[in-house]
């Protein structure tokens, strides 16, 4: 008694493996979705068939298992391949329910992945990702949280059940993440009901893309920033021909390594104004790295050296430079390109969430590789403690704040504190910490905040500062981002709960990205 799980490619016996084809050939009992059950009937017509509609998946196999337990050979089909998005993981965790168990077996099938590759030429000829859109066995925040991570990572991505009539706008939405990160050029492709009747391919750019209506039976690749279009088909190339004009990578910054205690030829570029993009900054001297560092302010610029430069300052020879200003994305792509970047570092802080695009789409422009160095935000919550309120906003928190009373203190930065406004007595009841910029000081004192409730310091602060504001000012509410360890968040909880100050902490996501471990050992392959 044997329950075959087939995969039977795109539908048609052409596009079926040997073994399937004999699996079904030996089989009384064909069972599955009815799509795919019809597409048998005309080759195997003397069987015995068993189907149901979408979202009856869990009846199906079991259906098939209790035919292959009364002894009949029962094949259970899939599309493409039956453990890629198939039938093949729930037959187990059915099975290991039942008193007894069939003999299961898999037969692996072409899946849409391959197939739509094939039709549109070879996208998927380096590393790739499979990620589907349907959102019936998976939340979308899980499948936005794949495909965010699949976008930063510059591989290819293969898409699957892209749009459905309740789902119309599933693709378009994608595209908008991915466009975060890659150039609207980036060359993509669908294939539409592969191997059977009204069979379609077409390559088009990532923004043509975007306004391209598909279905359930439509397969989609997304190129990475090394596909072209060649001869009218989507290739990725896996590097065998290095193109002349393609990114540098890490590797390539090894290979120009010159020889006599030189420095190597690549550079390497941070965008900081963190603790971390400092870290990253100090190891780039030790290790001799030729590093440019933009960060937005003076300030910025002055943590990261003793010296008081202009604009751009040139230290050391020009190995180790710093660039002050913000930029938007054109000027990044500018500098990233004037700077020959073999590698950036985003080390942005983890709510500068403009930012951390518009580095990502820059390098995505350029084909130049960028890694998000990720700070652990959650990992301290237990610090907080059970008393701790979050909130999705600095208004929803300011909301809250205009039905209690005491003091309060906003450590969330000086570019929320016009949120705080909204409570009629703001002036008497707020104190806020922020950097000692003159435009933060002006700002604050045109709001009305003034003298002691007026706090200009660089954190991060330690767990005796911060208490000894919290007693000295009466502080019954602090206000602060969920900002992580290195942004001096564990500091900020132990103090207010020795306080007796209620903690209001703005939600942030955990971020995709690399550690800045991990960060700091790329850096030891470039010399």
């Amino acid at each position: 008694m044997s329950l075959w799980i087939v995969g039977i490619g795109p539908g048609k016996p052409e596009g079926m493996t040997a073994k399937a084809l004999e699996a079904l050939t030996k089989c009384e009992v064909i069972a599955g979705y009815t799509v795919y059950v019809e597409l048998l009937r005309e080759r195997f017509p003397d069987k015995e068939y068993y189907s149901t509609p979408m979202k009856q998946e869990i009846a199906r196999c079991r259906q098939a298992l209790e035919e292959a337990l009364q002894g009949r050979e029962t094949a259970l089909v899939c599309s493409g391949d039956a453990g890629i998005y198939g039938m093949a993981g729930l037959v187990f965790e059915l099975a290991q329910e039942m008193e007894t168990a069939p003999d299961i077996r898999i037969i692996p099938g072409v899946t849409a992945a391959s197939s739509a590759a094939a039709l549109l030429g070879a996208p998927l000829g380096h590393d790739f990702a499979v990620i589907s859109l349907s959102d019936l066995l998976t939340d979308r925040e899980t499948i936005k949280r794949r495909l965010e991570a699949a976008a930063m990572s510059d591989m290819g991505i293969c898409l699957y059940n892209p749009s459905s009539k309740k789902r119309a706008d599933y693709l378009q939405k994608a595209c908008d993440l991915i466009l975060r990160y890659r150039s609207p050029e980036t060359i993509c492709g669908y294939a539409r009901n592969i191997g059977r009747d009204g069979e379609e391919a077409r390559v088009l750019t990532l923004k043509e893309l975007r306004e391209t209506q598909t279905d359930m039976f439509t397969t989609v690749c997304i190129g990475s920033s090394q596909t072209r279009q060649i001869l009218g088909r989507m290739v990725t190339p896996r590097g065998y021909q290095r193109r002349p004009d393609g990114p540098r990578t890490v590797r390539a910054a090894k290979d120009h390594a010159v020889s006599g205690g030189r420095m190597p030829a690549a550079r390497v570029v941070i965008f900081g104004g963190t603790t971390e993009g400092r870290l990253l900054y100090e190891k780039c001297r030790e290790l001799g790295v030729p590093v440019t560092v933009f960060v937005a302010t003076d300030y910025g610029g002055q943590l990261l050296t003793d010296r008081q430069g202009s604009a751009e300052a040139a230290i050391e020879g020009g190995y180790f430079r710093i660039h002050i200003g913000r930029l938007d994305t054109s000027e990044m792509e500018a500098a990233i390109r004037r700077e020959g970047a073999a590698l950036v570092f985003d080390a942005t802080h983890p709510f500068a969430k403009e930012a951390t695009d518009n580095i990502h789409r820059a390098c995505a422009c350029l084909g130049t590789a960028c890694y998000r160095v990720r700070r652990t935000l959650k990992a301290n919550d237990a610090a907080a403690g059970a008393e701790a309120l979050y909130f999705d906003s600095i208004e929803e928190a300011v909301a809250f704040l205009g039905g209690c009373e005491g003091n309060i203190l906003a450590a969330t930065g000086s570019r929320e504190l016009k949120a705080y406004t909204a409570l009629a007595d703001f002036r008497e009841r707020l104190y806020v910490r922020v950097l000692p910029l003159p435009e933060t000081l002006a700002a604050c004192i045109g709001m009305g905040i003034t003298g002691r409730h007026l706090a200009a310091m660089q954190g991060p602060f330690s767990e005796e500062m911060n208490y000894g504001f919290l007693k000295e000012f009466k502080i019954r509410w602090m206000v602060t981002k969920q900002s992580g360890n290195v942004g001096g968040f564990a500091e900020k909880c132990r103090a207010a709960g020795r306080a007796g100050t209620r903690l209001l902490i703005i939600r942030k996501e955990e971020e995709t990205g690399i550690s800045l471990k991990e960060a700091m050992e790329m850096l030891e392959v470039l010399t």
